[in-house]
């Protein structure tokens, strides 16, 4: 690196590292004085010599020269000069704080040892495809006013973009970084292309800020992939991405984030706070825990090969001792909600606080394993007077115009956004598998409550099937009607109560014989005298127009009898052969309706 001379005005911008002090070049141009590094032995900068004394400096290069060149002004021409100087490849090459005015093109460039782009602007586009950086290749707080491309580019020693401004588009497509990228505070205006990039030393991306859409499709990380406190403010795409260590965040993305088909391999912690989370097809070969904020999750086809735990975070997620900007999410509701699971072997599922009413589980397996930790919210039934969980498919089904039914059966129900026809909703057979192996998996859990709920509409898909022989709807509906299939009480008390006094008021019209007189016996015995005597009792009956049976008398013994059939007991009264009948029929119906309230009852303290 060239000495700084006595008599030369020094430029500083850290004077604790001599590497960015350097003596100025001084030549006055439209911006100030050029604060180029003069290019010995002269006292001005490359940009700023004469052709004479430019061609004869260049010629003294040679292939794998190191050139020192921060602070200089580039045109597209000096550039091209310089390549040419040097043969396409350059050793140690330092244009910290250099300006390139044009265009600039090192496309095929080797970089055979530490290349240095610090604090550089880039006025017009910067094209940097296929470029080798055998060393360091350090862009610190450079800033690329047009698009930065670096298709192909081949990163051999790690890659510095902390604090690097790309104003427009930047594109890594393709490119291969053997020892690290560190992308700290980096900010990206447009969009960020890293569409089939092998990270293999892995990734740091913090405080990273992307305005446009970021796509890492088909790329490969090969150690950590650290997204600590990146921030998506478009869609981020990962499909058909490897990850083979960890990847970590909290990430922030304002809107879908795209995991389609990727592959993690290795045990990971994953905060995302996101619109819409894909994993359509991701295989997940290690154990994950997915703490969600916000996010629309789909897991459509996915394999599930290893534990995963989705959980519900309440708060922004924390880093560096302040919580991540979540600006572009403001005012959506933060509670993650999964959308499909189609395909997908939920036994290794685990789901805390994610909201389940617009999931459809029909096609998923194992849906009897599938594992529920704290409140799971589901969908709820149309009508206000009935409170359970159902499962968006009944919703889906139960709006649909089926023959026979009425429109005001519908009303309520929500239809499937895309599952406009019968035959693509799934029927009451479908629903009535899907509502059992979810009871199982709540009662596995010890939530019998829960799986009160999910037994109802088995139920109720069983009572609503065309298929269902005749005999035995007929037998869920009266077991629908006067208990809620055993888990109403209301409903059971409700018809033990009119029961009850459909009892009573038969019992006094047609129950209760008529008074009969008290017979008695008179006269005297005398001693060593025996008497014998024969009370025949005639059969109740009943007689008398029905206006003079409405007695409060009557109406006691009714009352009596009625309340001793309910708890399966005898009254004594004499009853005529109507109420003998009606006695018989009520101490077998009352008790029941008496027990299934208690079933219903103890169905939700049960746990």
């Amino acid at each position: 690196m060239n000495l700084i001379r006595a008599g030369q005005p020094v430029l500083a911008f850290l004077s604790d590292d001599p590497r960015l002090r350097w003596p100025a070049c001084g030549f006055p141009g439209d911006r100030g004085n050029c604060f180029g590094v003069p290019w010995v032995p002269y006292d001005r900068c490359l940009a700023h010599l004469d052709s004479e004394e430019r061609r004869q400096v260049l010629g003294a290069l040679s292939p794998g020269a190191a050139v020192d060149c921060r602070g200089v002004p580039f045109t597209r021409e000096l550039l091209e000069e310089l390549k040419a100087a040097v043969g396409n490849t350059f050793g140690e090459a330092d244009f910290g704080r250099a300006r390139f005015l044009e265009e600039v093109d090192f496309t095929g460039v080797t970089f055979a040892d530490e290349a240095f782009f610090w604090l550089a602007h880039f006025v017009d586009t910067a094209l940097f495809c296929e470029v080798a950086f055998n060393g360091e290749a350090v862009f610190e707080e450079a800033v690329f006013e047009q698009d930065g491309a670096f298709e192909h580019a081949d990163f051999q020693g790690s890659a510095w973009f902390q604090d690097t401004l790309f104003c427009v588009d930047a594109d890594f497509g393709h490119a291969r970084f053997s020892s690290g990228a560190l992308f700290s505070r980096a900010q990206m205006l447009g969009e960020a292309f890293f569409h089939g990039v092998t990270f293999a030393d892995g990734i740091v991306f913090v405080s990273v800020q992307v305005e446009g859409k970021a796509w890492f499709g088909e790329s490969s990380f090969g150690h950590d992939a650290v997204f600590a406190a990146a921030r998506f403010k478009d869609d981020a795409h990962f499909p058909d991405t490897a990850f083979t260590g960890p990847l970590v965040g909290p990430i922030v993305c304002g809107g879908v984030l795209d995991l389609s088909r990727a592959v993690l391999t290795c045990p990971i912690r994953l905060r995302i706070a996101a619109a819409q989370v894909l994993l359509e097809g991701a295989q997940i070969n290690a154990a994950l825990t997915l703490d969600v904020r916000y996010a629309h999750i789909n897991l459509l086809d996915a394999v599930l090969s290893q534990p995963v735990a989705m959980n519900f975070h309440p708060r922004p997620f924390p880093f560096n001792d302040a919580l991540v900007c979540e600006d572009r999410l403001t005012g959506q509701n933060p509670q993650p909600s999964i959308g499909m699971l189609a395909g997908v072997d939920v036994a290794f599922l685990t789901l805390s606080g994610v909201d389940l009413s617009a999931c459809l589980f029909t096609g998923a397996h194992h849906l009897d394993q599938l594992r529920f930790e704290g409140h799971v919210p589901f969908a709820e039934p149309s009508a206000p007077w009935t409170r359970r969980r159902a499962i968006a498919e009944e919703h889906h089904w139960r709006a649909l115009p089926l023959p026979g039914r009425r429109t005001a059966q519908t009303r309520g129900w929500q239809p499937g956004r895309t599952q406009p026809g019968p035959d693509t909703v799934p029927g009451p057979k479908e629903l009535a598998a899907t509502y059992r192996q979810l009871r199982k998996a709540l009662e596995d859990g010890k939530n019998e409550p829960g799986a009160a709920d999910f037994y109802f509409g088995e139920m109720e898909m069983r009572r609503l099937d065309r298929d269902t022989p005749f005999g035995e709807r007929i037998l869920l509906h009266a077991y629908w009607l006067v208990s809620g299939y055993g888990l109403r009480a209301s409903r059971a008390l409700a018809a033990l109560g009119l029961a009850m006094a459909l009892t009573v008021v038969l019992m006094m019209l047609w129950g209760l014989p008529n008074p009969t007189p008290k017979q008695t016996a008179a006269g005297t015995v005398t001693a060593g005298s025996r008497i014998n005597l024969v009370i025949d009792k005639s059969d109740p009956a009943l007689s008398g127009p029905l206006s003079r049976r409405w007695t409060a008398k009557r109406a006691e013994d009714a009352g009596r009898v009625v309340l001793n059939s309910v708890v399966f007991r005898s009254s004594g009264q004499d009853l005529t052969t109507a109420g003998t009948w009606i006695e018989m029929f009520s101490r077998f119906s009352e008790p029941l309706l008496l027990g299934l309230a208690a079933l219903a009852a103890r169905g939700r303290v049960k746990r």
